[in-house]
């Protein structure tokens, strides 16, 4: 039993950071956007400004916060404004995370996240206590957690194993790493505010000074180079900082996912809350024969929405292995696939058309040489291509596969009794070609998680749907101006509880 008690007042510098942390693109941007003239002065008080006031906050919320355990509840009293109440029964607690980031190892201290289920799950942090104590609360919590009526269990493994991520392959995944494309439009942004610190006089004399028969376009070609570099370390850091150490531990009710570098982080995810399995193809590992698996939750995760990386890179020999080893619920044999009819080749092909034209036509009319993007139209058709080349249905026994390619190639894997639903869609064009969408959505998040193929034969459409609705006759369909989509739910005893 805990009685009433504080956090540790680090928790007050923890909370803050928090803050900043959520909010650092936002700050970044408003460093460099007034950090020119007598906006810089300004800047930077406010940025003190903010900061103070949020330690303050910080502080406020920490003495604030008491928190107790009584008759294995975990019970929350917190608010600066308002005072709230949280009370959380340990026979609804599911997953308890414990977790360290930088203000809690400099203490010698860690966060604990404890998360419920059910339509109205609810979560609560402690942010700052020792180890000790979190293990003896997380003990107490635990007792009568283990418990689940779940109607659909999940295989459970029977062995413990731990798969541990090696220097090299965590090399390799920093050096081919999704996360280019947001840093790549970070570092843009920033190097559009480049000329409020350095004058373009000083620029060009810079750049004569290195390459002495330089021209504009050779400056235009140095600054590209220079946004991708640096979008390309920040991303190479990023996700070492990210998936440094990172191990996944098979236990026999679920695995424990455990990461980080500054922040060290320990998730829980149970077998039976897995909602669907994704193998995402990064742009520039599918050619090195790499991928990454990642999970889908009901109420359990990262802290963007419920996905949860499995794995972050494993060669493709070796990806159906290790889900047969780690999830082997989703190791499944493929009876049945469809593509996409020849006909929808031109709609792939269109739609890559219609999403890169204005893009060019702005370059086009905006900055110096812009004629050249319309070689943009080679990749863009050749990406729609790979679109058209990539989508499929396949099913096996009670799994539907989809596998469909934005800029990734994903494929994701979704157990029949997880549904939450499926939805046929097919527009105007579509109806001429006899095409449709089909999208299923599962679990994960407030929002959900939602998996489309684009443009597949109308009568397949209609025989998945057929099939996912466990038999049921519907042959009505959705017309995207009609605004009258087909939705059909099916239940799922772990996506509600």
């Amino acid at each position: 039993m805990f009685e009433l008690q504080r956090q540790h007042p680090a928790a007050a510098l923890a909370n803050a950071f928090d803050i900043i942390r959520a909010n650092f693109i936002t700050i970044l941007i408003l460093i460099f956007v007034g950090s020119g003239g007598r906006e810089a002065n300004f800047t930077l008080y406010w940025i003190i400004g903010t900061f103070l006031f949020l330690l303050i906050w910080g502080v406020i919320s920490w003495y604030r916060f008491e928190f107790s355990v009584e008759e294995g509840e975990l019970r929350i009293e917190q608010g600066v404004l308002v005072r709230k109440k949280l009370y959380l029964t340990s026979d609804r607690i599911q997953v308890i995370d414990i977790s360290a980031g930088v203000v809690q190892r400099l203490f010698g201290l860690v966060a604990v996240e404890v998360k419920t289920a059910g339509s109205s799950s609810k979560e609560a942090k402690i942010s700052a206590i020792t180890r000790e104590k979190a293990e003896r609360l997380k003990k107490i919590l635990r007792k009568n957690s283990e418990k689940s009526d779940d109607s659909q269990e999940a295989e459970p493994v029977s062995q413990h194993k731990i798969y541990v991520l090696d220097t090299k392959d965590l090399l390799i995944a920093a050096s081919t790493s999704g996360r280019f494309g947001v840093a790549l439009s970070v570092v843009g942004v920033a190097f559009s505010q480049v000329e409020q610190l350095i004058s373009e006089e000083q620029m060009i004399r810079f750049v004569e000074t290195i390459i002495p028969r330089s021209t504009n376009a050779s400056m235009i070609a140095m600054s590209i180079f220079a946004v991708i570099a640096i979008a390309w370390l920040f991303s190479f850091a990023s996700t070492i900082i990210k998936y440094y150490d990172f191990v996944v531990e098979v236990r026999e009710n679920e695995l424990l996912i455990s990461r980080g570098l500054f922040e060290r982080t320990q998730l829980t995810i149970p077998f039976n809350r897995i909602q669907a399995v994704q193998i995402k193809e990064e742009l520039l590992r599918q050619p090195l024969g790499y991928a990454s698996l990642v999970i889908e939750s009901a109420g359990y995760g990262e802290s963007e929405g419920n996905s949860t990386t499995l794995f972050p890179l494993l060669a493709k020999p070796q990806i159906y292995n290790f889900i047969n080893e780690v999830i082997p619920d989703y190791q499944t044999e493929i009876s049945e696939n469809s593509t996409v009819p020849s006909v929808g080749l031109r709609r792939y092909l269109f739609r890559m058309l219609w999403i890169s034209l204005p893009v060019i036509l702005i370059v086009w009319g905006s900055i110096p040489y812009g004629v050249y993007s319309w070689f943009l139209l080679i990749p863009a058709l050749l990406l729609g291509y790979q679109q058209y080349s990539d989508a499929e249905i396949a099913r096996g026994k009670d799994t539907l596969i989809l596998t469909f390619r934005l800029l990734s190639k994903t494929t994701a894997m979704v157990k029949k009794y997880r549904m939450q639903s499926c939805q046929v869609q097919q527009n105007p064009f579509q109806k001429r070609l006899d095409l449709s969408n089909l999208t299923v959505h599962v679990a994960s998040g407030n929002q959900g998680r939602a998996f489309t193929v684009r443009d597949i034969g109308i009568t397949k459409a209609m025989d998945y749907r057929t099939w996912l609705s466990n038999g049921k006759e519907n042959n009505n369909i959705s017309d995207d101006e009609s605004h009258e989509p087909l939705n059909e739910n099916f239940d799922d005893p772990d996506a509600t509880r």
